[in-house]
């Protein structure tokens, strides 16, 4: 049995705040860490891009043993889900607790090997869309809103967009709270809202991996924007970017701010949204990223914003958009990836297909979601099922035809 007390004397004791980012995948790792008291989630990110909860640790569990271990960076987020205590244990006194409680030293591997099991099973259930059915998030009815994002240059937007006089519900807030962020560009600090994800609830889970939450909408607090460059990014990727492209942001920034003038609203509205998102393709490609599936990310969820504000000319056009930079990096980049993950990347890619009438693609896509080995079954049902879905339509539209 470990010995709290003496552990304590070798390690630092840190208190983290309810929805308090512990560390964020990617980032270098030189602590472990033991819970004394609270709970904490562990989050990975799902092929859309988007960070999915996929196990809980609770007292007496531990984590970052892995980067202490290995000097390698972080393999998933952690995030307190209420108010936590740990136990923090660095390089320079690792040896030593050890050495004073080599109990410790079995227990990191025993649990390293039940917490892949576990993770895989958590990972099967979540995939198999155990969810409670709930009431779907709605946006609140339209009002005659002047958005306080003002855009000088109409540059920013592809033709076709237009002023959406929505905004989010004011319940909204009880899903919120103010964060100090610091930019990783200008070095800034700067306010921000952030999603108490501890408290989100999973309703349902769209075709197109679009994951709905009972009575939110994350999707208008994903993206941070500084108010000092302009650089934006999503919540969970804000921190990661090259110090080579800083400048370049910079510079962007200074043109961007001669264009734009934004102060989020409270509630806040549809128009700023579309705003930070626009502003982040404008940071990726500033920052010269040479994989599509970033931008093909932002497609994605402004096709999503585009469909919730009933424009189904804009809807169809940002689906092309992220079809087609979702196809270069299934055709045209390299791609470390297990047999699961290009199956969901298959299936997003016939739903998008399917989407914009595309059914022959869309098809081929669906056919090569199934995967008979080391694949996903649920997957496999989906796709399936989304088969026979397709085959109905294409019937349909034969028998219109004929019938002309």
């Amino acid at each position: 049995m470990l010995d709290i007390a003496a552990l304590a004397k070798l390690g630092g004791v840190k208190k983290y705040n309810a929805d308090e980012i512990f560390f964020n995948a990617g980032d270098p790792g030189h602590e472990m860490y033991i819970i004394l008291k609270g709970r904490v989630g562990v989050y990975i990110t799902s092929i859309d891009g988007f960070p999915i909860m996929i196990t809980e640790l609770v007292s007496g569990d531990f984590f970052g043993e892995m980067s202490l271990l290995e000097d390698q960076p972080r393999s998933a987020t952690i995030g307190a889900i209420e108010d936590t205590i740990v136990l923090v244990i660095n390089e320079s006194n690792f040896e030593q607790v050890i050495a004073q409680q080599p109990s410790l030293a079995y227990r990191i591997m025993k649990g390293m090997s039940s917490r892949v099991r576990q993770l895989n099973e958590d990972i099967g259930q979540l995939k198999r869309g155990k969810v409670e059915e709930r009431k779907a998030y709605k946006l609140a009815p339209p009002t005659a809103t002047k958005p306080s994002a003002e855009v000088l240059d109409n540059s920013l937007f592809p033709p076709g967009h237009k002023p959406y006089p929505l905004e989010a519900p004011p319940s909204d807030d009880n899903l919120l709270f103010d964060r100090e962020v610091l930019c990783p560009v200008c070095e800034e600090k700067f306010k921000t809202k952030n999603v108490r994800s501890s408290k989100l609830r999973l309703d349902k889970v769209d075709n197109d991996l679009r994951q709905r939450f009972v009575d939110f909408e994350p999707l208008w607090y994903l993206v941070w924007t500084c108010p000092n460059c302009y650089y934006s990014n999503f919540n969970f990727e804000f921190k990661q970017v090259p110090e080579a492209f800083h400048k370049k942001l910079l510079e962007q920034g200074k043109q961007l701010k001669a264009k734009i003038r934004l102060q989020f609203s409270e509630p806040r509205k549809l128009d700023e949204v579309f705003v930070t998102y626009y502003l982040m393709l404008q940071s990726l490609q500033a920052a010269g990223k040479p994989n599509p599936t970033e931008a093909a990310k932002v497609w994605l969820r402004l096709s999503w914003l585009y469909s919730d504000a009933e424009d189904e000319e804009m809807f169809l056009y940002a689906s092309q958009q992220a079809l087609d930079m979702f196809k270069d990096t299934f055709y045209n980049t390299s791609r470390d990836t297990s047999v699961e993950q290009d199956q969901r990347l298959s299936l997003l890619l016939g739903e998008l297909s399917m989407r914009i009438g595309e059914n022959t693609e869309a098809l081929k896509f669906f056919r090569g979601a199934i995967a008979r080995k080391g694949g996903n079954n649920t997957i496999n049902r989906q796709a399936e099922d989304r088969i026979r879905d397709l085959k109905d339509i294409i019937l349909v539209q034969e028998k219109k035809e004929g019938a002309e």
